[in-house]
């Protein structure tokens, strides 16, 4: 059976595994889980960049996967890990002056603390380096041979990269690596060639002014904005994050339930929106002024051309289904959305899934009951042309939520 690091790392790390880190930690096992998928393909990126560097990278890595070999053992136990946490100051250096911010957006997204998420490579790194040397020992691979295998597996592993964590500004680069395939790892990627500052401010002028259009309108099923879905994006997406990351940071907050749990969120977003309409009176509209309303995933993201829901989408999720918990009250349906690019056939399957993955993933987490349904719209609410530039049109994709009485 063919190699494949990446696989043998997570189910190296699956099991009973992540909740004994988890209590190891203190935190919850869902989100160690999370943070787990979100780390694990992230390590291999770093290694993987360490061989790409220089030869005496790849030699160095040789070196490392070798004496990693201990790390393992047969029977994954948290114990016997953590007897490395400190690790080989090589290893740690692996993520270099990306550890920081690797370790902020792995605790933003999974839900765990941000020394949590040090602790979590400080547990995988080595294990995934001892799976590269014992690979590289079974089958008498040399240096360079153990860094072809590597470059071989670029694509998966670049491909199973949270875009939460790829689009992080100066996240490692892969020379020779073709636009497609950073627009299929990344899903959001940077240009080498830099844009005159006359495009970004048009485009953050326009895109500003479409949202305060959205908020207006009144289709009676189209939400009051619009998520960027990442999920669709092509090597020409790199405006979108040059766009993005010139706009303000948002804010963290608490949100607080009436059961008295708290929930991670950021302000004006889903969470945040939802809850305020849940406290208002809403139970005196009528049914079409609900139709009215939708409240837009923020950050609900899905593989390319596809209804597989990232691990970085868990989170939200997971506040959601609590959201709803705490109104048992409320019901609420799901639309899918997509750009008007593409047939309007397959635009309209791949919302359905899309909606149908966001319901069937509420419906997991205990909240299924006040799903009431699940629609795709295809691109029929869609209102930028399929020559616009992508960056524009993603504000057509989304997936959204309206609260209904029955």
């Amino acid at each position: 059976m063919e190699f494949n690091v990446l696989e043998t790392v997570k189910k190296y790390f699956s099991g009973e595994l992540p909740n004994q880190v988890a209590n190891s930690l203190d935190e919850s096992g869902k989100n160690i889980s999370t943070a787990m998928e979100m780390a694990i393909p992230t390590g291999l990126a770093a290694i993987l960049h360490k061989v790409h560097s220089s030869e005496a990278g790849a030699n160095l890595v040789y070196s490392q996967a070798k004496n990693a070999i201990t790390h393992l053992d047969a029977t994954p136990n948290v114990g016997h890990l953590q007897e490395f946490d400190e690790g080989d100051a090589d290893i740690k250096n692996l993520l270099g002056n990306k550890e920081n911010e690797i370790a902020s957006v792995i605790s933003k997204y999974s839900g765990i603390s941000k020394i949590s998420s040090e602790k979590i490579f400080s547990l995988i790194l080595p294990a995934t380096l001892g799976f590269l040397g014992k690979y590289a020992i079974q089958n008498n691979l040399s240096a360079s041979g153990l860094s072809n295998y590597l470059k071989n597996e670029k694509n998966n592993i670049l491909s199973a990269i949270p875009p939460e964590v790829s689009a992080m500004p100066g996240f490692f680069k892969f020379e020779g690596a073709s636009p497609k395939v950073i627009a299929t790892t990344h899903e959001v990627v940077t240009r080498k060639k830099q844009r005159t500052w006359v495009f970004p401010i048009i485009l953050i002028l326009a895109v500003l002014a479409l949202l305060i259009w959205l908020s207006t309108r009144h289709s009676p099923e189209e939400g009051a904005l619009s998520q960027v879905d990442t999920s669709k994006m092509t090597a020409t997406d790199t405006s979108q994050n040059n766009t993005i990351n010139s706009l303000p940071s948002k804010e963290n907050i608490k949100v607080l339930l009436p059961n008295g749990k708290e929930l991670n969120a950021y302000k004006g977003g889903i969470e945040d929106q939802l809850v305020t309409f849940l406290k208002s009176d809403w139970k005196s509209l009528s049914d079409d002024s609900l139709k009215n309303k939708w409240f837009d995933f923020d950050n609900l993201n899905f593989n390319t051309g596809n209804a597989i829901i990232t691990p970085g989408s868990e989170p939200q999720l997971n506040n959601i289904a609590e959201i709803l918990k705490a109104f048992p009250d409320a019901k609420i349906k799901i639309g899918g959305y997509t750009d008007i690019s593409g047939t309007a056939a397959d635009n309209m399957k791949l919302s359905q899934a899309r909606a149908n993955a966001a319901r069937d993933a509420l419906a997991k987490r205990g909240a299924g009951s006040q799903v009431v349904s699940a629609e795709g719209y295809g691109s029929q609410y869609a209102t930028h042309a399929a020559n616009e530039p992508d960056e524009v049109r993603a504000l057509d994709r989304h997936v959204s939520v309206s609260v209904r009485k029955k």
